[in-house]
């Protein structure tokens, strides 16, 4: 295992004494969270765990932060020491950590992440146990009162799965509007159309991804060299490096609930996203159908590929054939094709090549120049009609038959 040395602050916050049996630490970074609470409150509640586990919380102010928040965070990490101490339990502690003056260039989600995840990783390092498991929450999160025994009961497999993607489901709760609903609706139900759609495609890398409902064990951590310090989309490319591997794995057994807020600090995500809704008016959307059934005209036809370069290369769409001559496709395959023994060999390493990333980069090069995107209603409608799903039936239903399906993928 690599050795980790990019830790964000050399000397640990946290010196308590370690406990005898850790097997998990939750690591939460929050920025103005006043609902910090009805997190810590969900995780205090849960049952059934026999190791012990510890929370981290990360309380983060960049430079330019205003003085009614940082007053906030003051009096927050106070309360919170208050707190920490009246629900520390024999198996569970709590450990708020305030951190202030983060460079604005490097502030963020990403900085607070990987300061909660490099405090947890000395403490697994220091009890002996990197096989121990990492798991990230958001401030505003709450989760099902088995999530502590699930991830512990993975804690102690001891297999070689790295890295989790945990099952979530924004939180409907009754206080939001009627349109407040419909927009998080519409946005949880472009995140699973567009899993669903690459699991049309088989494509190997079709996992949700959520910065709130993510894990890695200890020792995976530090092969990846930590988190990294992106202000958005930090767990997009953190865990691609897993599911890359193939050592990836859905938690399905426990469900967290991200809440449905809004939020315009980030250039996308739930709350950019329910900002854009709400705020600017913007009709919820998601990516064309029709790009994805043009990659069908290559991820159909690999093994063909494998023997005939030329003939299969000029058979795919035309979206297809143009977006892959922009990136070198051709000469790539045949790197690929001549390192590799076998199609087995050659169709991993054409996924590692033809991943999640460039994925993305298909998606937007087809909306630009062929398909734009359309509403979620459409999209969602043609899954439900090839999949051979209950057709007819509004935004919620559907989205509550996604999360059944989902539930199920492992």
């Amino acid at each position: 295992m690599r050795r980790y040395t990019n830790f964000e602050f050399e000397t640990a916050f946290i010196t308590d004494p370690l406990p005898s049996k850790l097997e998990v630490i939750i690591a939460i970074p929050a920025y103005y969270e006043k609902d910090i609470l009805l997190t810590l409150n969900s995780l205090a509640e849960n049952t059934g765990y026999s190791s012990n586990i510890e929370v981290i919380i990360v309380i983060n102010e960049n430079q330019s932060c205003s003085k009614k928040i940082s007053n906030f965070h003051h009096q927050q990490h106070q309360q919170l020491l208050v707190w920490s101490k009246k629900n520390k339990t024999r198996q569970l502690s709590f450990y708020p950590i305030y951190i202030k003056n983060i460079d604005d260039k490097k502030a963020g989600a990403g900085m607070a992440r990987k300061i909660a995840m490099d405090e947890a990783f000395q403490r697994f390092e220091k009890a002996g146990n990197l096989n121990g498991i990492i798991s990230n929450l958001d401030a505003d999160t709450i989760v099902e009162k088995n999530y502590l025994f699930e991830i512990e009961k993975e804690a102690l497999k001891r297999n070689k799965i790295k890295a989790y993607s945990i099952h979530f489901e924004h939180l409907l709760s009754d206080d939001l509007t009627n349109e407040n609903k419909l927009a998080i609706i519409s946005y949880e139900l472009h995140l699973r159309y567009f899993i669903n759609m690459q699991r049309f495609l088989k494509l190997p890398f079709a996992y949700q991804i959520m910065g709130s409902a993510m894990a890695v064990k200890a020792f995976a951590y530090a092969e990846a060299f930590g988190m990294n310090k992106r202000q958005a989309g930090e767990d997009f490319y953190f865990l691609q490096k897993f599911i890359k591997t193939g050592q990836f794995k859905n938690i399905n057994s426990t469900t967290v609930f991200p809440a449905a807020r809004i939020s315009q600090r980030v250039p996308f995500g739930t709350g950019r996203a329910l900002y854009d809704i709400l705020t600017l008016g913007k009709s919820p959307d998601t990516y064309n159908f029709k790009s994805f059934i043009a990659l069908k005209s290559f991820t159909d036809k690999i093994e063909a590929l494998y023997t005939n370069f030329n003939a299969v290369f000029n058979s795919f769409d035309e979206p297809v054939i143009e977006f892959f001559t922009s990136v070198g496709f051709e000469k790539r395959y045949l790197q690929i094709k001549n390192n590799t023994k076998d199609f087995n060999a050659f169709k991993k390493r054409l996924f590692q090549w033809f991943d999640a990333f460039l994925l993305m980069k298909y998606l937007h090069y087809t909306r630009d120049r062929y398909y734009p995107n359309i509403g979620i209603e459409e999209a969602t409608d043609f899954y439900f009609k090839i999949s051979g799903l209950q057709e007819g039936i509004d935004l919620a239903q559907k989205l509550n038959i996604l999360q059944k399906i989902d539930k199920k993928n492992t």
